[in-house]
């Protein structure tokens, strides 16, 4: 090697380079580790756009202390959001802010710990709604999709999209056996491995669990079909991948309507019919997930043709059902759908006096309201024992004594809500208010009803990729005056596109969104109600009830409202359970 003498003017110049090259290194680690990112909090219950403001103070953060504080029972899912602000580039060809990830630390009470596993950490990923859904949605990125989150992030969305918030949903599950009092922990937010920003976490559990059990009726529908297509598995994986999404769905206190695997198999020699049922099915269905209630389709469509073999069908099943002790969670389901006619209303009368006359006592679902739409059609009333009722006959000025006399018939009742359900009623729209779905399940103990009904969980027969285009549901387009309606019958995502589209580890299941999760909540509001029914404080159930819900139309879009509304029934719970 050769070396060369330097002067001191050289060594001079030589050391400015230097010094230069290091305030430029300098300014970069600056820019990397997070000097120009802002961490704040939101509650579960409010959608974070990629523009919005900093929130400095709100129902769950304090800015000034860096604390978020938040509250459940035990056996409860306590949600918030932790966002992630910075600038996007000036241009689309420099790379955004990458490297981040966020951890949360164990929750510690003086009597007791929550472990860090019991805080679920996703990704919200930013869907690009085309259009609003209805007056008060936008187009735009909306978040939404939950991915588990397992790797470090950026602030890159669809499209070559930069955004400038990033959310990350945060889920306290907490532990049945969870002491009450006061937990402190911290969720990290880092950038490259290195520190950004630490925030405290304030939870407050109350001295009282959610009862394992759900007491509203759920049905969802999650069905195997597009399955195996999303999820790149062969047909024959279908049934299993649908176990997992049915799985998803009793752990988020949900069930499925029509369920594949209980229906019976059906074989027909002449003039008679014999059933096989799945035992191994039957069993974790029942036995292991205790659903409360089975749909199953009252004439099969290979029967309609003889009503004699309908009856045999349907006494079969009931047999069935009768030796196993689950009789009273059988729900038959009328073959005509939404009947809207006379000879509709004649059908369903038809066939529910074939269930009847094969099976005195089970249950005959129709979608319909009980109040008559029109005189020359008759009734159902009395033919047909559980209504599922549209959400728009809600609005009947009949409705509320129609539905007081079924529920004295021993009828159970639903409602459900479609495309043609216009703000200011609420929907599932991927752009809808926040509030939309939490206030489903309090609407439902409103109305005296029993249970909620929704078509489909994942409709994605006409859509090439969910992920991409949120208008699952094409033909909602005609039922509803011309919306682009943003998730229609899809509050799921296919688990196989999760690292495709936020780099985050692939799911062998669904992904959750921000919209079940609220509706989650919702139920979870339901078991506070159910509870103060139970425990004998009915009327402070409904005066809570009532405060928030006047009409299905007309209902508190406020979150502080309603967590000062869990916090009045969580501390009469608790001193309803101290009594006894």
């Amino acid at each position: 090697m050769i070396f060369h003498e330097l002067t001191p003017k050289a060594l001079n110049l030589n050391r400015l380079r230097l010094m230069k090259v290091a305030l430029v290194l300098s300014a970069v680690s600056t820019c990397a580790f997070g000097a120009d990112i802002e961490v704040w909090a939101v509650p579960g219950i409010h959608k974070v756009r990629p523009d919005d403001p900093a929130q400095s103070r709100n129902a769950v953060w304090d800015g000034a202390s860096r604390t978020i504080s938040v509250a459940g029972a035990k056996n409860e899912h306590v949600p918030f959001q932790v966002v992630i602000s910075t600038e996007p580039p000036e241009n689309r060809i420099d790379p955004p802010a990458s490297g981040l990830f966020v951890t949360a630390s164990d929750l510690i009470a003086p009597a007791g710990r929550i472990p860090s596993s019991q805080v679920k950490l996703y990704f919200e990923d930013d869907i690009l709604c085309q259009a609003p859904s209805s007056p008060v949605g936008a187009g735009g990125f909306w978040p939404d999709a939950l991915a588990p989150l397992t790797d470090p992030f950026s602030m890159a969305a669809a499209f070559r999209h930069t955004v400038k918030n990033r959310p990350i949903w945060i889920d306290i599950i907490t532990p049945t056996d969870a002491h009450a009092g006061i937990y402190t922990g911290t969720v990290q937010v880092t950038q490259n491995g290195h520190p950004v920003s630490e925030l405290n976490v304030r939870l407050t559990v109350y001295d009282f669990a959610l009862p394992p059990d759900t007491h509203l009726i759920t049905y969802m529908g999650v069905g195997a079909d597009q399955l195996a297509r999303f999820h790149k598995v062969s047909p024959s994986g279908a049934q299993a991948l649908l176990r997992k999404y049915h799985a998803f769905l009793y752990a988020n206190r949900m069930e499925p309507w029509f369920n594949e695997a209980l229906q019976p198999r059906i074989t027909q020699t002449g003039s008679s019919v014999a059933l096989q049922f799945d035992e191994e099915a039957y069993d974790l269905y029942m036995n292991r997930w205790k659903t409360k209630r089975v749909i199953l389709e009252s004439v099969p469509h290979e029967l309609a043709a003889d009503p004699q073999m309908v009856r045999s069908y349907v006494q079969q099943v009931v047999e069935y059902y009768r030796k196993h002790g689950w009789l009273d969670r059988l729900v038959l389901n009328s073959p005509i759908d939404e009947p809207a006619s006379a000879q509709a209303f004649e059908e369903t009368r038809k066939w529910a006096t074939v269930v009847h006359e094969a099976a005195p006592g089970v249950h005959f679902l129709a979608t319909k309201t009980p109040v008559p739409e029109n005189p020359a059609w008759g009734t159902l009333s009395g033919y047909v024992n559980d209504f599922s009722i549209h959400g728009n006959d809600l609005n009947n000025i009949r409705i509320e004594p129609a539905i007081a006399a079924e529920r004295a018939r021993k009828g159970e009742l639903t409602w459900y809500i479609s495309c043609d359900q216009v703000y200011p009623q609420p929907n599932y729209f991927i752009d809808a208010p926040a509030m939309d779905p939490v206030m489903v399940p309090w609407i439902t103990w409103r109305y005296n009803l029993q249970g909620i009904l929704y078509w489909d969980l994942k409709y994605w027969s006409q859509t090439v990729d969910p992920w991409l285009n949120p208008t699952t549901y094409l033909s909602g387009y005609l039922c509803s005056d011309g919306r682009n309606l943003n998730g229609e019958g899809s509050l799921l995502y296919p688990g196989s596109e999760v690292h495709r589209y936020t780099g985050q580890r692939d799911v062998d299941g669904p992904v959750s969104s921000i919209r079940f999760e609220l509706l989650r909540e919702g139920i979870e509001d339901y078991e506070y109600l159910w509870m103060l029914k139970s425990l004998g404080d009915v009327a402070l159930a409904d005066e809570v009830v009532h405060n928030m819900v006047a009409t299905v139309g007309a209902f508190s879009r406020d979150p502080d409202r309603l967590y000062a509304a869990r916090q009045k029934m969580a501390r009469r719970i608790e001193q309803l359970t101290r009594r006894q």
